[in-house]
């Protein structure tokens, strides 16, 4: 799907002389060359898009600036998937090829929608959506670090019982975003270095980057700090798993001493040896009652003494 928009966030033809943002999402082949045609630039493909090394993500080609990031985003409505997003910026404008749909990406959703309105050329797009990506990002580890605090306030609760295996599902989950927020902190670092070192030839402005950079460092740091946290957190849930489990174990033990060996001696009285005259006695059954209890209480006795439980 191919969407142009103007100054002002109106959204216009192709070939409109006022045109100022290219916004190419999941393009067909047609979208593509009618975008290539009109600004003489080259779209990369999606695998050349999906490269991580530096010189296929952040590079010049003619008067065009190539910058590709790895954006949080959702495909219909589903869970968070990160994509690559590539900005191409040439003759005052910008393009932008995805296949995921970031939040700051949505014109009159959001606080980079304020942004995008105002802006004025190419360059303060690709900023306010790096901006809004930020935030967006900065939102995701706010909310990944509040459900880790009550699921770890739950788990680490003596007055309840959470479901363990419901809670890990739900850590998986939070660990999954927290990592992939991580991964696109980290792109987004490295494209603004390379930005700030091509700032002036695109009208760049120094001033938003360095504050871009900052926030972006920081929050990088945020996400590496949850990293260590949100495993302890795991291997304590592993843990608490391991001692109900354990527990299980020592019931399930408890009770084979208690009816193994009353059922070995029934059964050894269950014979039908004629050298066996004495269970024939009158006492014969009492005798096999004293044993069915005597002989558990003694193994009880034995586990309490080696502390067993």
């Amino acid at each position: 799907m191919l969407r142009v928009f103007a100054r002002g966030g109106s959204e216009v033809a192709c070939e409109a002389p006022t045109a100022l943002w290219y916004d190419l999402e999941s393009p067909t082949d047609a979208e593509e060359a009618d975008v290539e045609e009109t600004l003489g630039i080259d779209v990369p493909t999606p695998a050349e898009r999906a490269a991580f090394e530096e010189s296929a993500r952040y590079y010049e080609e003619g008067d065009a600036l190539h910058l590709t990031a790895t954006l949080l985003g959702r495909r219909d409505d589903g869970p968070f998937v990160s994509g690559a997003v590539t900005f191409i910026l040439a003759q005052g404008k910008l393009v932008t090829v995805r296949q995921v749909r970031p939040r700051a990406f949505e014109i009159g959703q959001g606080r980079a929608s304020a942004r995008l309105e105002s802006a004025q050329t190419g360059a303060d797009v690709l900023l306010a959506l790096i901006e809004g990506a930020a935030e967006r990002l900065a939102d995701l580890l706010a909310e990944a670090t509040r459900d880790a605090n009550t699921l770890s306030a739950q788990v680490f609760s003596e007055a309840e019982s959470p479901d363990l295996r419901t809670a890990l599902r739900e850590l998986g989950k939070i660990s999954a975003l927290a990592s992939l927020a991580h991964d696109s902190l980290t792109s987004l670092q490295r494209l603004l270095v390379y930005a700030r070192a091509s700032k002036g030839k695109y009208d760049l402005k120094d001033q938003r980057l360095s504050a871009l950079a900052r926030d972006v460092g920081e929050l990088e740091r945020i996400a590496e700090a949850m990293q260590p946290r949100l495993s302890y957190l795991q291997d304590a849930m592993l843990g608490l798993i391991n001692a109900a489990q354990t527990n299980v174990l020592k019931a399930l033990s408890l009770a084979t001493i208690a009816f193994v060996p009353p059922t070995l001696i029934a059964s050894i009285f269950g014979m039908n040896f004629d050298a066996m005259t004495w269970f024939r006695h009158d006492w014969g059954p009492w005798v096999g009652f004293a044993l069915m209890i005597a002989a558990p209480a003694v193994l009880f006795g034995i586990a309490k003494w080696r502390r067993w439980f």
